[in-house]
């Protein structure tokens, strides 16, 4: 299988990491690479606002950077019905890779697997366990496997699991006929009448061209089957034992693995049995592949191009076990590794979205209306509208010329952005905090922050006591030493700060100088790229 390159933003995604991996994943596969826009959470309330404004579909949601089954190449299943012949299937089974089939039913669930040795064990084993398996073998598995004709059929068919070779004209042979034997004969008539009066339940004809009026009268009053094959004697002893069906001889308590399972943990279960090959089941239980140790040792892992950040704890999760290709960003420099030289575009910008737009046009390719338009509510989201400090010259300009491809005005884009949005209402308080949340590690210490924007500081007023103790349980379970949700004003005037922690006091000491009032409103702070986390890194590297 073709292996994905997985473009995706950060966890708990904003517009412009969504927005970002949508375009970039279409400018790579316009460049012919086979890559595809992914999510690491939900949509929040902005962004899909903007998806939906565009007609533009949510990129996949991955949870993680291991590889599943159903992520490396497997080799096709074989499935078979439990009526199949051995002669059937070890005629199927020795033309496939992993030697092995998978016996299902009707719904296609599987029943059992029958592997070239189980095939091999029975076509070797003794005549007595053979036997066992005769009694049970159907007339049809008969037929089937000699390619013979039918002369004389009967429903009342049933063996004793004997066989008998009558080709030689030695008649004391026949005294030996047991009951509901199968026999096998040539034209001796006489032979052939005796055979069946001995009582046996099927003739099988070699050698004989013809069957008389009174041999066949002699059978269906006896009611034994008469089948004419094109077969010697020697090659039907070889064959009529490879009659009975798989059913016999498929083993049924089988180890099978789910496609959503990891690689890892599929390696270690397989490394404590011996089989050969192993199915591969989907949610509905059927029967999609078949792996074996070949293929755990042998796949490629995940491939990643990460936008809007390059820190590992904003990451896709065990991102150590993918290939990181590439990283675009706008933030500071994190503490992502990898094994190889990458591409890593890293520009001051406003938005990530401007470089997006940037790579575009150094391909020399011009984005799609959509995708334009999809650019641009990730810029005016991340600048505020061209209002935060961290918005640049470069990203009106870029905006600009979006705007005309996307045929959109910008300051109407951005008014109807925020009356849709900016607000709390209808939102829950998880909806609330993690609309768009990042995790830190400065100077030793985990913190949480979240930003969301809003319109009327009033809606903040109704919830703060409760938001302030939901903020509180989710400290308390998460176990950060600071935990800050920014409620920025949509207009780029400053924002209001929640806290809790054990270093909730950072904030105080770090914006003492811009709190206005008791809803800790900070004149002017709208970025916590460029003017929050700067200020509470001080604050912690000076004063721990």
């Amino acid at each position: 299988m073709e292996n994905q390159i997985y473009v995706t933003g950060h966890k708990n995604p904003d517009t412009d990491s969504i927005c970002a991996s949508i375009a970039y994943a279409e400018l790579k596969q316009q460049l012919g690479f086979p890559a595809i826009a992914c999510r690491l959470g939900d949509l929040n309330t902005e962004t899909d606002f903007v998806l939906k404004k565009f007609h533009a579909a949510e990129p996949l949601l991955v949870d993680n950077a291991k590889c599943k089954l159903k992520d490396i190449d497997k080799d096709e299943a074989v499935t078979v019905d439990k009526a199949m012949t051995i002669k059937k299937a070890w005629d199927m089974i020795i033309q496939i890779k992993n030697k092995s089939l998978f016996v299902v039913d009707e719904e296609h669930h599987l029943l059992g697997v029958v592997s070239m040795s189980n095939l091999s064990n029975v076509l070797m084993t003794d005549f007595k366990n053979i036997r066992e398996y005769m009694i049970n073998t159907p007339l049809e598995n008969i037929r089937e496997t000699l390619e013979a004709n039918v002369i004389v059929d009967t429903k009342a068919y049933k063996s004793s699991g004997y066989v008998h070779i009558l080709v030689s004209p030695d008649m004391s042979s026949v005294e030996n006929v047991l009951p509901d034997s199968i026999v096998v004969v040539g034209d001796n008539k006489e032979i052939q009448s005796k055979a069946i009066k001995q009582g046996a339940s099927c003739m099988i004809l070699v050698c004989s061209q013809s069957v008389d009026a009174d041999i066949k009268k002699l059978a269906k009053e006896r009611h034994c089957a008469v089948l004419h094959t094109p077969f010697d004697a020697i090659k039907v002893a070889r064959l009529i034992y490879q009659t009975p069906s798989i059913e016999c001889v498929m083993q049924s308590d089988v180890m099978c693995f789910h496609e959503r399972e990891f690689v890892d943990d599929v390696s270690a279960k397989m490394s404590k049995t011996r089989f050969r090959s192993y199915p591969v089941l989907d949610d509905y239980k059927h029967v999609i592949g078949a792996v074996s140790r070949f293929h755990l040792f042998n796949y490629e892992k995940k491939k990643f191009i990460l936008l809007d950040h390059n820190e590992r704890s904003q990451s896709v999760d065990d991102l150590e076990s993918a290939e990181v290709l590439e990283i675009v960003d706008h933030h500071r420099i994190g503490d992502i590794e990898t094994l190889n030289p990458i591409n890593f575009r890293n520009q001051i910008l406003g938005s990530t979205c401007t470089i997006i737009a940037l790579l575009y046009k150094e391909n020399n390719l011009e984005p799609s209306k959509t995708i334009a338009g999809l650019l641009c509510c990730a810029i005016i989201s991340d600048t505020m509208n061209f209002n935060s400090p961290t918005s640049t010259g470069v990203d009106k300009i870029i905006a600009k010329e979006l705007a005309e491809i996307a045929e959109i005005n910008l300051d109407d884009l951005a008014q109807e952005m925020f009356e849709a949005v900016a607000t709390l209402r209808w939102k829950s308080f998880g909806e609330i905090l993690y609309n768009d949340f990042k995790e830190y590690s400065i100077e030793g210490n985990r913190i949480g922050i979240g930003q969301i924007n809003l319109l009327d500081i009033r809606e903040l007023e109704i919830i703060k006591k409760e938001f302030v103790t939901y903020v509180e349980k989710i400290n308390n379970a998460n176990k950060y030493d600071l935990l800050l949700m920014v409620f920025t004003n949509a207009e780029g005037k400053g924002s209001n700060l929640v806290f809790v922690g054990q270093k909730s006091w950072v904030v105080e000491e770090a914006f003492k100088d811009l709190i206005k009032d008791k809803l800790y409103f900070v004149d002017g702070i709208v970025s916590r790229k460029k003017q929050i986390i700067p200020r509470i890194s001080d604050i912690l590297k000076n004063h721990g």
